[in-house]
């Protein structure tokens, strides 16, 4: 009878270089969290920095509520008063509806869905 053990394959995370021990993240070379953020990241390249700053902000303070899975969200107005419907694709408040630029909120969104 042979007494061999069989080891998980073990990999390291391209992003954050901890030991992955999961077959999906051993296959991906990534861990979950840090596959969430590089999808982050991916959805809100084109974006500008200080919309990214003020999105991750909004996540923080938790001013952005799921309302449809992970499609449309609601979020609390910088005043604390008013409320906006928003997803990735387009956003209620002033900036979205003028459509010059994509306002923090559709970023948050667009994190959020990703």
């Amino acid at each position: 009878m042979d007494m061999t053990t069989r080891r998980t394959p073990t990999a390291t995370c391209t992003r954050c270089r901890a030991t992955l021990r999961s077959p999906r993240s051993v296959a991906r070379r990534m861990g979950d969290r840090c596959a969430r953020l590089t999808r982050q990241d991916d959805a809100v390249k084109d974006a500008k920095a200080a919309a990214i700053d003020k999105a991750r902000q909004l996540i923080a303070d938790r001013a952005i509520l799921p309302l449809r899975g992970r499609r449309v969200f609601q979020v609390v107005a910088s005043d604390g008063n008013g409320r906006y419907l928003t997803a990735p694709q387009g956003c209620t408040c002033t900036a979205g509806i003028k459509g010059r630029h994509r306002c923090y909120h559709r970023v948050a969104a667009a994190m959020l869905a990703a």
